[in-house]
């Protein structure tokens, strides 16, 4: 984080008269982080804060573009929220008649990065650092990305964009930490050992959809018990294009089997010895 911290502050001091700041911002713990380090580091930057709907975002028990709109608040920064025109997470699904994967996220492609280009491109600055809360740590794959690099697509003769992974180095640990110590409250759908606060019911360590093609076995049977209605509604969706969202097999067969394993495993612990 420190090499790209200083590139980009050599860039801004070139383009010092037209540089901004896009937080691409979920309402999570990591995006939120990664706006309160920009502000921090370019206090007097244009900094936009913009967030995609997929159509399918946290709805309890606050709205996750709610939650995104109050923590962008409090650094003094607006929050707008774009969306794609044409069809919502699950109406995508059903149109391709088939989930994405990891090796074609069309949800990221389509309902975020294409809505969030779009609305950089109508910023009127030279110089623009297209900011996501990416984190090393997070995975494999992810430690590999390089934290500053040019965007080409959206890079012109007028304005040149670098997307940008403020917090790439830091782990959960000291992302929890800065929300503790500045007492930045967490969206309650986190985990409560996220929260310092007492914060209780929370069942996700990932703010993302509401059900998302990378949430775990475990997350999936929290979330059909927590969160039913998305749960039956992507379920639904299986049975009606005929396409598993996992290659395992359906929501309600992974998640029948993990609860499964948790019976057993509650049946071995009460048996005597």
């Amino acid at each position: 984080m420190c090499h790209s911290l200083d590139e980009v502050k050599r860039l801004v001091t070139r383009f010092h008269d037209s540089v901004a700041f896009v937080i691409n911002h979920s309402g999570g713990k990591d995006s939120t982080r990664m706006l309160g380090f920009v502000r921090a580091c370019f206090p007097n930057a244009p900094t936009f804060a913009v967030m995609a709907d997929t159509g399918f975002e946290h709805q309890r028990p606050i709205s996750a573009l709610d939650f995104a709109r109050f923590r962008c608040a409090e650094f003094n920064v607006s929050l707008t929220v774009v969306r794609n025109p044409r069809r919502s997470y699950l109406e995508m699904v059903e149109q391709r008649g088939m989930f994405p994967s990891a090796k074609y996220r069309q949800c990221t492609s389509d309902l975020k990065r294409g809505p969030i280009e779009k609305y950089i491109r109508t910023l009127p600055f030279r110089l623009i650092f297209n900011c996501m809360g990416i984190r090393s740590e997070e995975s494999p794959s992810r430690s590999k990305s390089r934290p500053l690099s040019l965007n080409a697509s959206l890079t012109t003769q007028a304005r040149t964009v670098h997307n940008w992974f403020p917090i790439f180095e830091q782990t959960l640990s000291e992302v929890l930490a800065w929300h503790w110590k500045n007492s930045i409250p967490l969206h309650p759908v986190y985990i409560p050992d996220f929260h310092e606060d007492g914060t209780t019911g929370g069942y996700l360590r990932r703010l993302s959809c509401r059900l998302c093609i990378f949430s775990t076995d475990s997350d999936l049977l929290a979330i059909r018990q927590q969160d039913p209605e998305a749960f039956h509604a992507v379920s639904e969706l299986e049975r009606k294009i005929g396409f598993n969202m996992r290659s395992t097999g359906s929501l309600v067969q992974i998640t029948d089997a993990a609860q499964s394993v948790i019976d057993v495993r509650n049946t071995q612990a009460c048996l005597p010895f």
